[in-house]
């Protein structure tokens, strides 16, 4: 790509290019997109190709990075090198920290600074959790009135409807940015059920009380005196009962005489049959294979 090519819209995000970035590898995005990069998400890349970038140039015109005379250009922040006062100045822009109801006031040195003026003066509010996880520059964040925090919290912004709030936990009555740090938090401070879970449930538990009572409705829970410690107590529940039993059977024989053993080890499986066909039946087979080898250990119920 010569410089008489014209270089309009940056591969990223689509907008026009007035400021370009250009690193080592020579794929042109805008200004913007690379300051977001590297600044906020700290990622020293191309987005494109993927490649690492040292430095990067702010241009008003594309050229190849390796001819562009960069002695005149002005250095900053995660070897950003400036080409001119008016890149310097849009570039600048992008960082300030500024009351947008306020456009004559000084520019704050921090966002704690103009939280704490927007409360004072305006009675307008930042939403802590977008502050703490949107990677955004200052100029993009929205204040809110009370009312709209509220609103924004719970369903979202009217002006974006791919918003949909901050998810909550019914436990802690407490939201988190979004659905994946709520499934992070609901896993590591809240319970949920193994075998629910195998099976693509998405039910979680407050403590486990709760979730030793789903074990015991919905389940088959053990409540020997051993299987009740901490130590066993995602363990003594299962799917069905030919676990449970053999469960039983192989930990809690204790005290029991060997008939008794021999009984908890048996399984009642009911069988039923097709109605008989001319000819020979296949599922006579298996039939016989179940009564000649497994009969000694089942109570058929046939």
């Amino acid at each position: 790509m010569e410089r008489s090519q014209s270089v309009e819209v940056c591969t990223v995000c689509h907008e026009h290019m007035d400021i370009l970035a250009i690193g080592a590898c020579n794929h042109p995005i805008c200004y913007r997109c690379s300051s977001r990069m590297r600044i906020l998400c700290e990622q020293m890349y191309c987005p494109i190709c993927r490649g690492h970038l040292q430095k990067v140039l702010f241009v008003k015109q594309y050229d190849k990075f390796e001819k562009v005379n960069t002695e005149n250009f002005k250095e900053e922040i995660k070897f950003i090198y400036l080409e001119s006062e008016d890149v310097e100045k849009a570039f600048k822009q992008l960082l300030t920290i500024q009351c947008k109801k306020c456009p004559n006031r000084p520019a704050d040195k921090s966002i704690d600074s103009l939280r704490d003026h927007l409360r004072k003066e305006h009675t307008l509010f930042l939403c802590d959790l977008c502050l703490n996880h949107l990677n955004i520059f200052p100029f993009e964040r929205k204040f809110y009135n009370r009312k709209d925090l509220a609103t924004h919290r719970r369903v979202g912004d009217a002006d974006d409807k791919s918003y949909k709030g901050h998810p909550l936990c019914v436990f802690c009555d407490e939201r988190y940015m979004d659905n994946d740090e709520l499934l992070r938090h609901l896993r590591k401070d809240h319970y949920f059920c193994h075998i629910c879970d195998a099976d693509g449930s998405n039910d979680y538990y407050n403590d486990y009380p709760d979730l030793k009572t789903h074990f015991r409705d919905s389940h088959y829970l053990c409540e020997e005196e051993d299987c009740g410690n901490p130590t066993t107590q995602f363990t003594n529940a299962f799917r069905n009962s030919i676990d449970f039993k053999a469960h039983k059977a192989s930990h809690h024989t204790k005290g029991m005489s060997k008939s008794q053993i021999r009984e908890a080890s048996r399984l009642e499986i009911e069988i039923q049959l097709p109605p008989r066909r001319q000819g020979r039946d296949r599922g006579n087979s298996y039939l016989f294979f179940i009564l000649v080898f497994l009969g000694p250990y089942l109570k058929l119920n046939i």
